[in-house]
């Protein structure tokens, strides 16, 4: 259980880690933003690397939960309705926990090396549950689905102005190839 304090700092990092990453980040700053002075951070966490820790199980934790409800058991009415389903909860999760994302993207040499491979796996086996078929390479369409919805995130120069309009066009796109 984090009491207030700790979730105070355990925010600010996750913001001042997302931002200006692990090495660009100061305890200093970190405290500032929590609005707590430095020795409320170290009697918490002692080092920086336990507080990026701290961070990066907490939000993944987050993720884990959020994912759980997308990977719930629906009946869906077609490919369409499970992509469209799936996809726009993809977002929403994504929209939710972009610094962390970000950060575990950045900084994926600090990080457990199963996250991504523990994510993937699930969602893999998820779509596949509900898109059976055989010359699929799951992994690498979770992968396909998972860049785009990253790129929609970040928004990189403004390429997609209308998200919805994107959205629906790599859906009809994507079940055009069942």
């Amino acid at each position: 259980m984090t009491d207030k304090t700790e979730q105070k700092i355990l925010d600010a990092a996750l913001k001042i880690f997302a931002e200006k990453g692990y090495k660009g980040a100061t305890t200093r700053a970190i405290a500032a933003k929590a609005d707590v002075n430095d020795s409320t951070l170290f009697r918490k966490f002692q080092t920086k690397q336990n507080l990026f820790s701290s961070v990066m199980q907490h939000n993944y934790q987050k993720m884990i939960e959020g994912f759980r409800l997308i990977l719930s058991e629906n009946e869906f009415k077609s490919q369409k309705d499970f992509l469209e389903t799936l996809i726009t909860n993809l977002m929403i999760l994504g929209q939710n926990n972009s610094e962390f994302i970000k950060i575990t993207l950045n900084e994926n040499q600090r990080i457990p090396s199963n996250f991504l491979e523990e994510f993937v796996n699930h969602l893999s086996a998820y779509v596949e549950k509900n898109i059976p078929h055989k010359d699929i390479d799951y992994k690498i369409f979770v992968f396909s689905i998972l860049s785009f919805i990253y790129l929609l995130i970040l928004d990189y120069g403004g390429a997609f102005p209308d998200r919805d309009k994107a959205i629906e066009t790599f859906i009809d796109n994507t079940v055009k190839f069942f």
